[in-house]
């Protein structure tokens, strides 16, 4: 119990830390475009970006690690950058992490997405993802018995 008690507590202080960041952009007068990447063997990653009106990102901050000590940090790789023009091969040019290469190009083709009038698709959780592929292994038996 105490676990779990401790890991509520440290979850609540990372998402108070978020919230920090994402209240202040929005009380500054921007957007915010937020990009994430969930790992299995490796560790996970957000990036959020505080971007003008025409997508320019004006300042930004990520998150990346294992647990939950890890904590926001400022980001400033891609000021003056326009979020939706983000790739793979400019973050690799930046020399960032496989995580947050995912979490960036994520943030970018959520604008993009949300530009066009489309709704994010949240991709499941890596348990889920290991949950469906036992479900379907299951149905696939069971088809094959009768």
């Amino acid at each position: 119990m105490g676990a779990f008690a401790l890991q509520y507590l440290l979850t609540f202080i990372q998402m108070r830390n978020f919230t920090k960041f994402y209240s202040t952009y929005r009380r500054e007068g921007y957007r915010a475009a937020i990009g994430k990447f969930r790992g299995i063997f490796h560790a996970g990653a957000i990036s959020m970006f505080a971007i003008d009106k025409e997508g320019t990102i004006v300042k930004g901050c990520r998150l990346q690690g294992v647990t939950n000590f890890a904590r926001f940090k400022n980001f400033d790789k891609f000021n003056g950058y326009n979020v939706g023009f983000l790739t793979e091969e400019l973050c690799k040019e930046k020399k960032l992490s496989y995580s947050m290469t995912k979490a960036v190009t994520d943030a970018s083709n959520n604008y993009n997405t949300i530009m066009q009038g489309k709704e994010v698709l949240i991709p499941p959780s890596p348990f889920k993802r290991v949950a469906n592929f036992i479900t379907d292994g299951f149905k696939s038996v069971k088809k094959s018995i009768s």
